[in-house]
């Protein structure tokens, strides 16, 4: 199946590129795979074992990034205006600061304790043509975020993540691009990892 981007005028040249990599190279044991791996890395999320998501997900080569995108009429399009914006655009050693942070006693923001919940859903997967102990993985995030009585935000994303085979049979993550709809943030911070 193929979208042709022609025709269906709406869809980016990337977006069915990704379409049609997950619709042709679809393997049903990969999938149940991959959807366990994204439920072990949001639960450590989720009870904020930062160090420990660190340590066994996430690769030293890793970039992490979050976009924001204003989204343009059709009579704004015709100019070649950058339509991105980095929220994180971060390496192993920006995150590993983060996380430190996060550990801080003098962090106010942990007090009380967050609580977190994640939903990883639509999660397909396909191994790399050229390179096979990569994998390109496609979700979408729910996360709600609940702090005392009243102080409750919920973000939503798409992450579109590249998670490599390493020698001992682990899989790490070595890219994570998240698409944060918002432009403009409902909430107090995005002091999390999505």
């Amino acid at each position: 199946m193929m979208i042709n981007t022609q025709e269906d005028k709406l869809v980016s040249a990337h977006d069915a590129e990704e379409f049609h990599r997950f619709f042709v190279g679809h393997d049903s044991d990969l999938q149940q795979e991959v959807t366990t791996l994204l439920a072990r890395e949001a639960h450590l999320l989720d009870i904020q074992a930062y160090n420990a998501w660190l340590e066994h997900c996430v690769a030293p080569e890793i970039k992490y990034q979050v976009i924001s995108r204003e989204l343009r009429s059709t009579s704004e399009r015709r100019y070649q205006l950058n339509d991105a914006v980095n929220i994180y655009n971060e390496n192993y050693q920006q995150l590993k600061v983060r996380v430190e942070h996060q550990m801080d006693p003098q962090n106010w923001a942990n007090s009380p304790k967050i609580r977190f919940t994640r939903f990883i859903t639509n999660v397909t997967a396909a191994k790399d043509k050229i390179a096979p102990e990569m994998l390109h993985v496609r979700s979408n995030l729910i996360l709600h975020r609940a702090r005392r009585g009243t102080q409750v935000d919920v973000f939503y994303a798409t992450r579109e993540d590249k998670w490599k085979r390493i020698e001992g049979g682990g899989i790490k993550l070595v890219e994570r691009f998240v698409d944060y709809p918002e432009r403009i943030l409902q909430t107090h911070n995005l002091m999390t990892f999505l």
